[in-house]
């Protein structure tokens, strides 16, 4: 094999290369638009409140106690600004805790967070049923779960 031929193959290997590459972040972006229309759609329909979550102790946030927070019967929380429950605090991981309600009974469960999750001090580090006026701790912050 010549020298010339063998240029040729690492050049058209290489052009192959690049297009897989550019077709894995095509594919990627067009995934995200679809997720981000999925969820424009869902803005224009008012979300099921099936709770609420009441500041009792805001910590070293500004929230102020009373500060009330809607959940959905599929609800996330943290800072990160896709999740239904926004708290723009570092204390605060990107997707801190999920609560979910099944059979008209909550269940939250830590998502890996850094400074945790508890209910009625205990910590949520898998899935624990929880009922209105019982205390949830994200982070810092204290809520009281209510109808």
């Amino acid at each position: 094999m010549t020298l010339d031929v063998f240029l040729l193959i690492l050049r058209l290997l290489f052009i192959v290369l690049l297009y897989l590459f550019l077709m894995q972040v095509v594919i990627v972006i067009t995934r995200d638009l679809r997720k981000t229309e999925k969820k424009g759609e869902m803005i224009g329909k008012p979300a099921p409140v099936a709770g609420h979550l009441i500041v009792i102790d805001s910590g070293p946030s500004n929230l102020s106690p009373g500060t009330t927070f809607p959940l959905r019967p599929q609800t996330t929380i943290g800072r990160g600004p896709t999740n239904t429950v926004v708290l723009p605090y570092n204390f605060i991981s990107s997707e801190h805790a999920r609560m979910w309600q099944y059979n008209n009974v909550w269940y939250i469960e830590d998502a890996g967070s850094t400074n945790g999750t508890y209910l009625n001090d205990a910590p949520a580090r898998e899935a624990l049923p929880a009922k209105p006026g019982d205390v949830v701790q994200i982070g810092f912050i204290r809520f009281k779960l209510a109808p």
